[in-house]
């Protein structure tokens, strides 16, 4: 046999439950508590979405910076190599005559005509022939001949720099790349964490609406039921 508070639990049980059937309460209440566990969720999610961006953002600057100084003077080679090699024209080898003639090479340059031209000399002295048109032709192919030469080894200095600057330029394009990639990947996750949440949200709210329909039929449905009984006892 039941003690009395038993009986009072097993009432209060079935109270709760009549209530329930036409009370949408409990399942609002219900949506409420999951619609605020599913945002605070996506809150702390979203917080720590945006410190990896930022720390993506740092790391990646801090390496993209690396590549700024070798750009530049890469690139300054690679344009001289450009004005030296004659690809930019009559201006460009301008600038290149102008810049190899404070160049160490040109020092060297002179120094070597001035060294040779005076050995052709003493050659030709010693011949008997320094003042003959052979003498002349000599040293004319030995100017041209040295100049050519020392030239060609001031353009052939320049040439690494075209592939320093084309290596400079692809690295830090690939840390953009990646950055972009990284941050691409954050936003999407984000997205797909924000989707997840107003979906589940969503969900909630239509399980308290899909509720409060049931709590209608159950409303109707005993008044319907009410209806009858009275009927009957007519």
């Amino acid at each position: 046999m039941l003690s009395s508070r038993a009986w009072l639990d097993k009432e209060d049980i079935a109270l709760w439950a009549c209530f329930d059937l036409f009370s949408n309460d409990t399942a609002e209440q219900a949506a409420q508590q999951r619609n605020a566990g599913l945002q605070q969720g996506y809150d702390a999610l979203s917080g720590l979405y945006s410190q990896g961006r930022d720390a993506l953002t740092s790391n990646y600057g801090n390496a993209s910076s690396l590549y700024t100084p070798l750009i530049a003077s890469s690139t300054a080679g690679a344009n001289a190599y450009g004005d030296a090699s004659g690809a930019n024209g009559a201006a460009g080898l301008q600038r290149a005559m102008d810049t190899f003639k404070n160049s160490g090479q040109y020092g060297n340059y002179g120094f070597s005509l001035d060294q040779g031209l005076q050995a052709l000399n003493r050659t030709h002295a010693a011949a008997g022939n320094l003042s003959s048109g052979n003498a002349d032709t000599d040293a004319m192919k030995y100017a041209t001949g040295l100049a050519n030469q020392t030239y060609g080894s001031y353009l052939s200095g320049l040439q690494p720099y075209l592939g320093q600057q084309s290596s400079a330029v692809a690295g830090a394009a690939g840390v953009d790349t990646g950055l972009g990639q990284g941050l691409n990947q954050s936003y999407q996750g984000q997205g797909a964490a924000a989707n997840a949440n107003y979906t589940g949200q969503g969900a909630s709210n239509a399980a308290a609406t899909m509720n409060e329909y049931n709590v209608g039929n159950n409303i109707l449905g005993a008044i319907k039921t009410g209806a009858s009984l009275f009927g009957s006892f007519l």
